[in-house]
């Protein structure tokens, strides 16, 4: 499929839409259900599925159709038999990727981008339920500095360009950079945020690195993606012809949807994370209140 166009919507643009797959993310967060109770009187949900990251979510959401997952291609098995079980030209997917890993997601976006389907467009509506202020947790040793899985990028001669979104835990985007020696390193981090107390951690936790980058420093305000999409692209635009790209979103979700946007769009944009294993900290990111979902929608066609 080709991605043609993508597009920020608020509630009141999905309202009344046939939704052919809800797919949302299960765990111990308070924020899980949040958009699908907000939503779900107001579409016509045919099926929704909770991906999972552990056999107990099952008895906990036993509403659900809930799939555990470990690796990328379940997450494609399970699209490809979503899509080609409706025979229908179009196909609309509500993804509400709040709770999921970000190797989730870009999987729902690398099948579409990659796959040649059957179907004259698919809509994908995806929605992130912003998280009320908590105090960051003492940070673990980064286990894993690697590309996200799903996509492999050639390596190059050219030198690497780092763009990195901060978050609020220190020594992640150190680990990154240190790791990668990028020769021209980027920063963008969230200012405003929807609550200010986060972007006043990101800078103190950060410190070091946003005194050091000074003039390579970009803010965007945390609901405005089409703000940062035009952002990210002037700067790939700037770098693509002498330096091989790699985005770090280690902020905020929407960031990292965005950069994977991009990354099916341009083929030699590489994602990374840099995470601790199986020995994360765990927050239970309560909702923000009020409706201030981020809703991006994305079109692909044949």
């Amino acid at each position: 499929m080709k991605l043609q166009y993508g597009k920020q919507s608020e509630i009141s643009d999905i309202e009344g839409a046939t939704v052919d797959l809800f797919l949302l993310g299960g765990n111990h967060e308070k924020r899980v259900l949040t958009f699908y109770e907000r939503v779900r009187s107001k579409v016509n949900i045919k099926k929704s599925v909770m991906l999972c990251f552990k056999d107990e979510t099952k008895t906990e959401f036993a509403e659900f159709d809930c799939k555990v997952v470990h690796n990328c291609e379940q997450i494609y098995a399970l699209l490809e038999e979503c899509i080609s079980n409706n025979i229908a030209d179009s196909f609309t997917i509500l993804v509400d990727y709040s709770c999921m890993t970000k190797s989730w997601y870009y999987s729902i976006i690398l099948f579409l981008s990659n796959r040649i389907l059957d179907r004259n467009d698919i809509r994908v509506i995806f929605s992130y339920t912003p998280s009320k202020f908590s105090e960051p947790l003492l940070p673990k040793p980064n286990s894993e500095i690697a590309p996200l899985p799903g996509k492999y990028v050639v390596p190059t001669d050219k030198p690497k360009a780092l763009i990195v979104c901060l978050g609020y835990e220190q020594n992640k985007a150190e680990g990154i950079i240190e790791h990668l020696d990028p020769k021209v390193c980027h920063i963008f981090y969230t200012k405003p945020t929807l609550d200010p107390l986060f972007s006043e951690k990101v800078e103190l936790n950060n410190h070091n690195i946003l005194s050091e980058s000074k003039n390579q420093v970009t803010t965007y305000a945390f609901d405005d993606l089409l703000g940062l999409e035009r952002s990210l692209n002037a700067l790939y635009l700037m770098l693509r012809k002498d330096y091989s790209i790699i985005i770090a979103p280690l902020g905020p979700k929407p960031f990292a949807l965005v950069s994977m946007i991009m990354a099916a769009k341009y083929s030699e944009i590489d994602i990374w994370r840099v995470g601790s294993g199986f020995d994360i900290n765990e927050y239970d990111r309560s909702p923000l209140e009020g409706d201030n979902y981020v809703i991006n929608e994305i079109f692909f066609t044949k």
